[in-house]
């Protein structure tokens, strides 16, 4: 079989031209990030006002254990003091509040013991005339009416005996009359006495009696209600003073905690370096430095939970892109690429995809760590921007097929008419 030298080489031709545009290179900004970073904070809970005295210049290089912000100790120290003497005051508090709450525990114990002898006098006047008063109101009812009666006979049969004992002697009549008009005279007062004893003993069984029952029951009832309201109001008081008694206690030993504390954040004025690397200030975030220059100097103020600065260690990097969703279809995790640094000429490193985020960063963005391969130039440093560099394969579109299958089929076509 013989092919034609011109088509042969049209063939080559377009195969060359195929390949050539098969690859498509995409550049990404990114930047090169520290993997080791420390921030420098105070990291204060109460002393929180702090000054600076002293501070290392923003960009040096400094060593692990090197100190890098000073602050100013005055104002520390007598926000300490000022915490000891409330400290101080809190616990003489207590103490006289413990001992208060012993006196009052002491005065519970002669109040509740009065209010059970209250309650028990209470019951024994009432079984008292349960058992004795209430009978015996009604005997002494019985006797003195029978005492009256008994009195009204016998001064009637004293008078009916001395007006018939007048009437068989040889007495004047003016004695006669002396006589009996007194025996009539304590007839008709025993008669008033009965009279008197009846009125007096139908009121004590219908009136006194059921009155002195309901009396003796309500008051027993009332004593012993009061002495469980009494009894029920010491236990409150007793509860709600040892609740605010262990309050106290809680909160005096959260204020000796808090003055702890303070004795120990008052160390921290000074704050070194844990690692060696570049001080740069202000918090660096996702390789990236504050958008606005941090000023700090000599009295400038900064909180206790303040990042002063971070200390980037530049011997280990790695690049931190922004990747635009787009390109979401042109990378992926273990992608080979090159990095080159902006601001150093003939410098060129090779990356590999570490991972790229789920979510998006920001609108239309993905966070992609890109992992360095081999040792960077030392003139590489934290912070510094680069282009990364990914080549991929362009995928053909439909047009471009249909015309290599129709190609193809020409191609078949003339090799068979030369057979």
């Amino acid at each position: 079989m013989s092919v034609p030298a011109g088509y042969a080489e049209e063939k080559e031709d377009k195969a060359a031209s195929s390949a050539d545009s098969a690859d498509v290179t995409v550049k990404l900004d990114g930047t090169f990030e520290a993997i080791r970073q420390f921030e420098v904070t105070a990291d204060n809970e109460h002393l929180t006002n702090l000054v600076i005295e002293r501070i290392v210049p923003s960009g040096t290089s400094v060593t692990e254990g090197q100190t890098l912000v000073w602050f100013e100790t005055k104002p520390l120290d007598d926000k300490i003091r000022s915490a000891e003497s409330d400290l101080a005051i809190a616990r003489l508090d207590l103490e006289s509040d413990e001992f208060a709450h012993e006196q009052f525990l002491k005065q519970q114990t002669l109040d509740k013991a009065k209010a059970r002898r209250t309650r028990d006098q209470a019951q024994q006047a009432y079984d008292n005339y349960q058992r004795v008063d209430r009978e015996r109101a009604i005997k002494q009812a019985k006797f003195s009416l029978e005492s009256s009666q008994f009195s009204l006979e016998s001064a009637t049969e004293e008078y009916r005996q001395l007006e018939q004992m007048y009437k068989e002697d040889d007495l004047t009549e003016e004695s006669e009359e002396i006589v009996l008009r007194r025996a009539k005279r304590a007839m008709e007062s025993a008669q008033f006495s009965l009279d008197r004893a009846k009125i007096q003993h139908d009121r004590t069984i219908k009136q006194s009696i059921p009155r002195d029952d309901a009396n003796q029951e309500e008051t027993l009832a009332r004593a012993l209600i009061d002495y469980e309201k009494a009894v029920h109001a010491m236990g409150i008081d007793k509860q709600k003073r040892e609740l605010e008694l262990r309050r106290k206690r809680v909160k005096l030993e959260q204020q000796a905690e808090k003055f702890d504390e303070m004795r120990a954040e008052r160390k921290k004025v000074v704050l070194k370096s844990a690692l060696d690397g570049i001080f740069v200030y202000g918090t660096v975030t996702r390789a990236k430095l504050p958008a606005k220059p941090v000023e700090l100097k000599k009295g400038s103020g900064v909180s206790g939970k303040q990042v002063i600065g971070t200390v980037l260690a530049p011997t280990k990097l790695q690049v931190r892109v922004e990747l635009p969703e787009p390109q979401l279809k042109s990378v992926h995790v273990g992608d080979r690429c090159k990095v080159v640094p902006k601001g150093i000429a003939d410098a060129e490193l090779n990356g590999v995809v570490k991972s790229i985020g789920i979510v998006p960063l920001t609108a239309g963005k993905y966070d992609c760590i890109v992992s360095l391969r081999g040792k960077a130039s030392a003139d590489v440093l934290p912070a510094m921007t680069c282009e990364l560099q990914f080549t991929t394969a362009k995928p053909k579109a439909a047009d471009d097929a249909e015309k290599d299958g129709a190609e193809k089929d020409g191609a078949e076509k003339k090799d068979e008419a030369s057979k």
